[in-house]
């Protein structure tokens, strides 16, 4: 399998000066063997990786004439042609892209979308796997610290507190939906959502109707309060609704 030469290696370096990232940020490997020609992974998580692979792909064609046609009717004939392949995780839209090269010399293109993919990928990751999973694990630890009769159904009075917590919070997806920080479609989600805790609080247990609660409201503030002042203030509201404080 031939190897790629110095001056393609610059250009896939200089793919990267175009991204929000520094080429010191990636590992390069240049294997001289089997149909790997680049290898390029991202230092700080292995999984995201950027491959061009040269690959030998086989077309049969189906045709007929007047000697085969005595035969059997068909022929076929091979052909064999050389293939690259940009393959990249993330992709776009899918965990992994595999992008036909219909010229090689594009390859250093791919890696700029391929970053652009990277950025955005591990900016949401670092929303969602630190603060809001940080905040399931906070509000969890309150609920098992002031569980009390988690097993017991709520009371009437209980009940109304609830509806009330909810009503006060549902302003406040009012007022982002106003200031356009949610769109109306959003808030009407978040309503409907909100009607079904009401309604499961009166038939599920104290400690289950708060765990699952607690984590569709975090998943609700993920998708629908986009800016931090948003995130920051349904955040601070939904611990003290689900933690009584």
């Amino acid at each position: 399998m031939p190897q790629v030469n110095v001056a393609f290696i610059e250009k896939l370096k200089n793919g990267f000066k175009h991204t929000r990232f520094s080429q010191k940020d990636f590992n390069l490997y240049f294997p001289d063997t089997g149909k790997v020609l680049v290898q390029i992974e991202f230092k700080y998580h292995k999984n995201y990786t950027f491959q061009i692979s040269e690959e030998v792909e086989i077309d049969t064609v189906t045709q007929r004439d007047s000697l085969a046609s005595v035969i059997s009717g068909v022929s076929e004939r091979k052909s064999k042609s050389i293939v690259h392949y940009a393959i990249f995780s993330p992709g776009e839209c899918k965990r992994v892209d595999k992008i036909h090269l219909y010229e090689l010399s594009n390859a250093p293109d791919y890696i700029e979308k391929w970053c652009r993919y990277l950025f955005s990928e591990i900016s949401i990751i670092k929303l969602e796997d630190s603060l809001f999973d940080d905040l399931r694990e906070q509000i969890e630890d309150q609920l098992k610290n002031n569980a009390v009769n988690e097993n017991e159904q709520f009371s009437d009075e209980e009940l109304s507190k609830i509806n009330v917590k909810f009503d006060e919070l549902l302003k406040n997806f009012e007022k982002l939906e106003e200031e356009s920080k949610i769109t109306k479609s959003n808030l009407e989600q978040v309503k409907k959502e909100f009607s079904e805790f009401k309604e499961s609080a009166k038939v599920m247990p104290k400690g289950l109707w708060a765990r699952v609660t607690n984590n569709r409201l975090v998943d609700i503030v993920v998708e629908f309060a986009k800016s931090k002042e948003g995130r920051e203030f349904i955040i601070s509201e939904i611990k003290k609704l689900m933690t009584g404080s």
